[in-house]
């Protein structure tokens, strides 16, 4: 896989950072090019940040994933941060350790020019998502600037392109004007919006959400190296929990360079403490919650998903389910009777959360939602079960046949 170099333009108020990527493998394509060859872009507001200069760091840890999915080596025709090409050369072992059955190690060359710039900015950035996980970012960094005087997250970064597809206009102008413009006027935060066709061409090879966003979100960060010494990817569980994962603790600090610093943001906390935190120290932020990815019928946030009904419970026990007005769907212990979970060990995390929120319902006394929980688990345990055996049963069938 080859890296073409970088380009920086300007047009209609926002900067556009552009390389070609090409394929090596015969018969290998792009879906959305048709061919071996695609233009891999990230843009933003130009009144937030106007580089001097291009290089191919974003593009570097975008396609890393891509590269070790389909076993090609990486050349980088441009130049690129030296630490980042030590980091990258440590993810990808890290990766294959993590998904031995999906990714392979593959040789890095950079034909281009390597650079080393120590200096750092102090401003912090965060995803913002608008999810809990970005949430408790941006609380708990204000908790810990009163006790200890830390540095508190300076920049917001929203990106169309991940969850939110390009495609979808309604949902982004909905986010955008739940999230950021309450922001817009305050002098706590400098805001960007973001838009990029990098899951596009992840979702192809790659899998965005098995291996692909927190490269992503790394390449992202470092369109901003000189304005941003720090950036925060938020964290799914605790360190308790961590599994093999696109983002955790081990990978994320692999897209770090000499100028900026990328931190897993933290698995200090689990998902109730995290909305005991935003709703003891940002309480306000709660108004613009959103954790969706189904989005059925164009909804903010459906209230019928799993991810939707899980926040709302998890609201409810911390007493603050009544700031989140962002739901289509109130939630009921009945709702939880038809939810669907995915098999456990491939998404052995989202089982995490329900086990965690069947132990809280017992503490605070919700004895009707705890007995949901339970029974929800029994029946997606039980049906796991039956599936696997059908599966197997009809394995044996079809070669007695």
């Amino acid at each position: 896989m080859i890296i073409h170099p970088a380009t920086l333009s300007v047009s209609d108020g926002r900067c556009l950072l552009a390389a070609k990527v090409e394929l090596e493998t015969a018969g290998k394509i792009f879906g959305s090019s048709g061919s071996n060859t695609e233009t891999l872009w990230i843009d933003w507001p130009e009144s937030y940040f106007r580089p001097e200069d291009a290089n191919a760091d974003p593009f570097m840890l975008i396609c890393l994933p891509l590269a070790m999915c389909l076993n090609e080596r990486l050349e980088v025709v441009d130049s690129v941060s030296q630490s980042l090409i030590v980091n990258v050369l440590e993810a990808m072992e890290i990766y294959k350790h993590y998904f031995p059955h999906l990714c392979e190690v593959v040789k890095l060359h950079v034909s281009g020019r390597v650079t080393q710039d120590t200096s750092r900015s102090a401003r912090i950035g965060s995803f913002y998502s608008g999810g809990v996980d970005s949430l408790f970012n941006i609380a708990e960094s204000q908790r810990l600037n009163r006790h200890y005087s830390i540095q508190p997250v300076t920049d917001l970064w929203l990106v169309q392109g991940m969850d939110i597809k390009l495609s979808d206009e309604a949902l982004w102008s909905e986010t955008k004007d739940r999230l950021l413009s309450p922001l817009y006027a305050s002098e706590r935060f400098r805001c960007a919006d973001i838009r990029t066709n990098a899951r596009d061409l992840h979702d192809q090879y790659v899998g965005y959400e098995v291996l692909g966003f927190s490269a992503i979100l790394g390449g992202i960060s470092k369109c901003f190296a000189p304005l941003v010494g720090t950036s925060l990817i938020g964290s799914y569980g605790t360190y308790a929990d961590i599994i093999p994962h696109a983002s955790s603790p081990l990978v994320d600090p692999m897209w770090s360079c000499d100028r900026q610093v990328v931190r897993h943001f933290t698995c200090r906390a689990d998902r109730i403490e995290k909305i005991k935190t935003i709703g003891e120290h940002s309480p306000e932020l709660l108004g613009g919650l959103r954790v969706c990815y189904k989005n059925l019928g164009g909804a903010y946030n459906c209230g019928r998903c799993e991810k939707c009904q899980r926040t709302q419970l998890q609201l409810l026990l911390c007493g603050h389910l009544e700031k989140s007005p962002t739901f289509e769907s109130t939630l009921t212990p009945e709702s939880l009777r038809g939810l669907r979970l995915k098999w456990h060990k491939k998404n052995q995390y989202t089982w995490d959360f329900w086990r965690d929120i069947e132990s809280a319902c017992a503490d605070a006394g919700l004895d009707d939602y705890r007995s949901a929980v339970r029974r929800m688990l029994l029946s997606n345990k039980v049906g796991w079960f039956r599936r696997r055996w059908r599966t197997r049963l009809n394995r044996v069938l079809f070669w007695k046949a």
